[in-house]
């Protein structure tokens, strides 16, 4: 019987040499260790051998049935490996290799746009920060002088999130999708890093009357210093200087006094309107962007208010700081020469072709 079993150990190594596919590889299992396995044909004369024979079949035939097992297995890794470079190597292709094409990638006006206004603040030693596009009421809101009783919550239109959320949320706590990325600046100032010199770009949303002006949803970058003896003057001149790099040297900015509940005192800026370029001695009256009236309200700007300053743990007599907010859709409208924001997210491939 010892002899059977190393009979039947060449046979099965004969066997599996030639088996190239999972398929066969089972039945060979199958046929050797199975119900019907060839192993148990030759187990079933153990019985009538002597009590010092079967100390030595068994563990023979044991022994045999364990190497067998991890022949199957080693050969089962063998051909997935074999099928995997077979396949590797009808699939390869040269990464190198030049092919022509039709139409390759465009940058959207707007990336383009938001990247060169990070350039040119990133030349005047401003860092650029991010923040979450789901605020808080507290952040967007409450930290920034509009309490939830005061009437210029109404400007903005703001889109809250379910009422399955917010029901269970404190006043203060709500969720909401942010309506300007002040809530950046709010976070920076309570990290308490004086100075602060940042800019934020990014997306928010408000409930809009969609014009060549307005979306429902766009690009704010918003700039922040906070500082020692930081004055208006600073703040205009910072600003005249990165219009003047955005767009070109002859661009004019006028100033109007306004009101936000978050500033003191505060600004809106409008620029001559880079579409038309018309003088009042040429006018025509056919610009939608600046409905014939020369001017493009761009943004706004403002000295931060003391209160909060003082909701950020920072020293209103000690420090001041000064603040803007711009569309940057209206920025690239104006630098591109595309006649109404809309465009922007209208998916139009005539538009974004010519980027």
């Amino acid at each position: 019987m010892k002899e059977q079993l190393e009979n039947l150990k060449k046979l099965f190594l004969e066997n599996i040499n030639t088996v190239n596919t999972i398929e066969k590889l089972e039945e060979l299992e199958k046929d050797f260790l199975g119900k019907s396995w060839k192993l148990s044909e030759i187990l079933k004369w153990l019985k009538d051998l002597s009590n010092d024979d079967k100390k030595i079949i068994w563990p023979m035939a044991n022994s045999l049935k364990v190497e067998i097992e991890q022949l199957v297995e080693n050969k089962a890794i063998e051909i997935q490996e074999a099928k995997y470079a077979k396949q590797e190597q009808d699939e390869k292709i040269d990464v190198t290799a030049e092919f022509p094409s039709n139409n390759l990638w465009h940058k959207h006006p707007i990336s383009i746009t938001t990247n060169l206004l990070e350039e040119i603040f990133i030349s005047l030693w401003f860092k650029v920060e991010d923040g979450p596009q789901v605020e808080t009421e507290e952040l967007n809101f409450d930290k920034l002088n509009i309490p939830d009783n005061h009437p210029a919550r109404d400007v903005w239109d703001t889109f809250w999130i379910s009422d399955d959320i917010n029901n269970e949320k404190q006043s203060g706590q709500k969720n909401l999708l942010r309506t300007h990325t002040s809530p950046v600046q709010v976070r920076t100032m309570l990290k308490w890093e004086l100075p602060i010199k940042i800019i934020v770009p990014g997306r928010v949303f408000r409930y809009e009357q969609e014009d060549a002006r307005h979306t429902c949803n766009f690009y704010q970058l918003e700039w922040l210093v906070v500082g020692k003896w930081v004055t208006f003057w600073d703040l205009k001149w910072t600003l005249d200087t990165v219009m003047k790099k955005l767009l070109w040297d002859d661009t004019k900015l006028r100033f109007r006094p306004s009101i936000f509940p978050f500033t003191e005192p505060s600004a809106e800026i409008d620029i001559s309107c880079q579409l038309c370029k018309w003088t009042w001695e040429t006018k025509n009256g056919n610009c939608s962007m600046c409905s014939a009236t020369w001017w493009v309200e761009l943004l706004g700007a403002w000295m931060v208010h003391p209160k909060v300053l003082s909701w950020a743990w920072i020293d209103p007599e000690i420090y001041s700081g000064f603040a803007f907010g711009m569309w940057i859709d209206r920025i690239a409208a104006q630098r591109f020469g595309v006649s109404s924001s809309r465009m922007f997210y209208q998916s139009k491939l005539k538009l974004n072709e010519q980027f």
